[in-house]
């Protein structure tokens, strides 16, 4: 059987198996937690484990103990320049870990699914993977997180978005049946200009974020802003037709931050994964827990009192990263409202960062006073992931919310809204609109998003 030898070993990751195992280990025991959701892909960097490692497992961390039949892994090619795509047909990858076989069947149906296979543009070819680093360097951390598992490595030569499409709709057309990940190996900027490189790997991971796929491409192929940008956008591309929703960032950083110096040389990091999101409903100890946070939190802001530990719910609902809104109301009026449309933090921390910001930091109104705490109503909007609105008719009102996006101005009204004010909805869209700071006929030319929400409320503390 063909065995590729490890090519880096003892170079970008410990060539010591105890070393490595324990290098991996090590990593993976500092992120924080598991979020739960199902995943289609990963996005992982590819640089030297001392520089990029703890960002890579944040990634490999989210697939811990779950079943792939087979890791579709894709890489850029760094060293050997070729047309198109080159799939290692047959045998198996060695690492310090031990040998990972190849799945030979669904590596020969890749490359036979071609839509244009008269171009050639998929081949099975294993000279482009001989001292390739890309993706050999993710095959430790599979190797640790999963037990039994295939690969199929796939190196691109060529990554441009023709490429990228066809390589994409080859992989949709050949797994159905199996249970398969898809893993993209990239590093983000590469450059001498620390501070460019925070700014480019901000642009590209708020690119990713968005499921911007042909955004992200352009910015790969005219800033340079990845170095397997077409490994990216192939993945994006193919786990959105297995039924990926939504691209989560769990970390980024740079070279610069891992070391400690800031002069130099710098590479852009950051880790993905492609989901669809499991958004069980609250329970109503949930609901229970978060308006009692919120509260506690309001009141040691407002009294000056130490913010308060928070010691994480074991429940993982508690857990997961969601958009989430705290809204404040004194009288039935609105008293303040501020919140996180994206999944950025764990669900309890969202809310209590958002009290305080309601109560504090909206700048629509004075401070909350220490007087007016009794008389205070607190509403929590739990969001769902955004979805792009295609056509308007899609938009119904009581049910979604809405945000809207137009280059600077963004603005966003929460489902509620529609329903406490009446409105149809043209009105509903106009309003949003006007929220952004946009005239009401901006929505025509905008991006337009819609979610829902799950929204609770207390009651006011007392009622005279």
């Amino acid at each position: 059987m063909n065995v590729r030898e490890p090519a880096v070993a003892g170079q970008f990751y410990p060539g010591n198996p105890a070393v490595l195992k324990s290098s991996i280990q090590k990593f993976l025991k500092s992120v924080p937690e598991k979020i739960e959701a199902k995943i289609f892909g990963l996005i992982v960097p590819h640089a030297g484990y001392e520089f990029s490692g703890q960002t890579a497992s944040y990634a490999f961390k989210q697939i811990e103990g779950k079943k792939y039949d087979t890791v579709i892994i894709i890489g850029p090619s760094h060293q050997f320049p070729f047309r198109g795509a080159a799939v290692y047909p047959t045998g198996s990858f060695k690492t310090p870990l031990g040998e990972v076989e190849i799945d030979s069947s669904l590596a020969e149906a890749i490359i036979s699914q071609e839509v244009a296979p008269q171009s050639k543009y998929i081949t099975g070819m294993i000279e482009p993977h001989q001292e390739e680093h890309s993706l050999e360097v993710e095959l430790p951390f599979l190797q640790t997180v999963l037990k039994e598992f295939k690969i199929v490595p796939i190196c691109m030569g060529d990554q441009s978005i023709g490429v990228c499409k066809i390589l994409a709709d080859a992989i949709v057309k050949s797994v159905t049946g199996k249970s398969v990940l898809i893993v993209a190996s990239s590093d983000f900027y590469h450059g001498y200009d620390y501070d460019e490189c925070k700014l480019s790997v901000k642009e590209s991971t708020s690119l990713i974020c968005e499921y911007d796929i042909e955004g992200f491409h352009k910015a790969f192929t005219e800033r340079g802003a990845a170095c397997g940008g077409g490994a990216i956008v192939t993945c994006m591309l193919a786990a959105q037709k297995l039924g990926a929703k939504e691209a989560m960032l769990l970390y980024s950083t740079n070279s610069g931050d891992v070391t400690g110096m800031m002069s130099g040389y710098v590479v852009g990091y950051a880790s993905f994964m492609l989901i669809n999101p499991k958004t069980a409903k609250l329970s109503k100890e949930d609901k229970d827990f978060l308006l009692k946070l919120a509260r506690n939190s309001i009141t040691r802001a407002v009294t000056g009192a130490p913010k308060e530990k928070i010691n994480p719910p074991e429940f993982t609902s508690m857990r997961e990263k969601r958009g989430c809104f705290v809204t404040i109301k004194r009288n039935n009026e609105l008293r303040g409202c501020i919140g996180y449309i994206l999944p950025a933090k764990p669900l309890y921390q969202t809310v209590a960062e958002m009290a305080v910001e309601a109560a504090m930091g909206d700048p629509r109104f004075t401070p909350v006073s220490p007087e007016e705490l009794a008389e205070l109503k607190i509403e929590i909007s739990v969001l769902s992931p955004l979805q792009r609105v295609k056509s308007i008719d899609e938009i119904q009102v009581g049910r979604d919310g809405l945000y809207i996006k137009k280059g600077v101005y963004s603005g966003l009204l929460l489902p509620q809204v529609a329903t406490e004010y009446k409105w149809d909805r043209d009105k509903f869209i106009e309003q949003t609109c006007w929220k952004a700071g946009l005239p009401s006929d901006a929505w025509k030319e905008a991006e337009i998003y819609r979610f829902q929400a799950e929204v609770f409320c207390e009651e006011p503390q007392n009622e005279d």
